[in-house]
């Protein structure tokens, strides 16, 4: 099958997919559209290695992760049985991650968020696996993190970006990736990342949904819930922003994509 996308970030195995989980998968590649499982936690991670186990879909990988939300869980007993998951699964995980920090909402404290982070950081070197990387209000901290583990930078991806021009150019002076959503689409709220973009290479962008979540903005007909051909809209709004078609953007998000998870 010719992939036109690959959508690096789906929530697949939240509820908001229960009921039609395998339809959307299915309509997802019938459009062309591969997909990427977010990993948020064990139970999330779980999930999504014994999804791909059961069905095997073409085309459809996983990420292994921890969410900085919920990295109060984060102990030598969790780190112990998280490494040994990705170990014996890592025919299907393609990254570690969702990982990082967000000190937005504080579900998590500063110094758990850390302590998390930087463990993950330290497998994704000992595993050779690239990182699939969250922040939100945190990019001090955030950097300093990355920074001591240099070997990783390049091969990590910032998703969901929503911030400003000066944090993306922090993000490539690193060497990572940058990843937008349906964000960029929003009018109310994109100013920022509308800057950004157009300072972002364009080998340096990758493209997602975070579906069931940031569904685009003004667009007749769809649903509240976001689903992973919707990301045709997040590529024709970059390509409208940085002043080239459409086409050009899938091509080189699609090749940025395979050759960082290694599809």
């Amino acid at each position: 099958m010719d992939l036109k996308y690959i959508d690096i970030g789906i929530n697949l195995m939240g509820k908001q997919f229960a009921s039609d989980r395998d339809k959307v998968v299915e309509e997802s590649l019938e459009k062309g559209v591969g997909l990427i499982i977010t990993g948020t936690d064990m139970r999330s991670n779980k999930d999504a290695a014994s999804y791909l186990k059961a069905k095997r879909p073409e085309n459809v990988w996983c990420t292994c992760g921890l969410h900085p939300h919920n990295a109060d869980r984060w102990n030598p007993d969790y780190k112990r049985d998280f490494t040994e998951f990705i170990r014996k699964n890592k025919e299907n995980i393609v990254a570690l991650g969702e990982a990082g920090l967000d000190y937005d909402r504080m579900f998590s404290t500063k110094e758990n968020q850390q302590k998390c982070f930087s463990d993950i950081l330290e497998l994704a070197e000992e595993m050779d696996l690239p990182l699939f990387l969250h922040e939100r209000d945190a990019g001090r901290d955030f950097i300093k993190l990355m920074k001591e583990h240099p070997s990783v930078c390049s091969r990590s991806v910032v998703h969901c970006f929503t911030g400003s021009k000066d944090m993306a150019r922090q993000y490539l002076q690193l060497g990572c990736y940058i990843g937008i959503t349906g964000w960029i689409c929003d009018d109310r709220r994109n100013h920022d990342a509308v800057e950004a973009v157009k300072l972002i290479p364009m080998e340096r962008l990758m493209i997602e949904t975070d579906a069931p979540y940031l569904t685009p903005r003004n667009i007749k007909g769809l649903s509240s819930r976001n689903v992973p051909w919707n990301i045709a809209y997040v590529a024709q709004k970059i390509a409208e922003i940085k002043e080239t078609d459409t086409e050009e953007v899938r091509r080189i998000t699609l090749q940025n994509t395979k050759k960082f998870f290694g599809l």
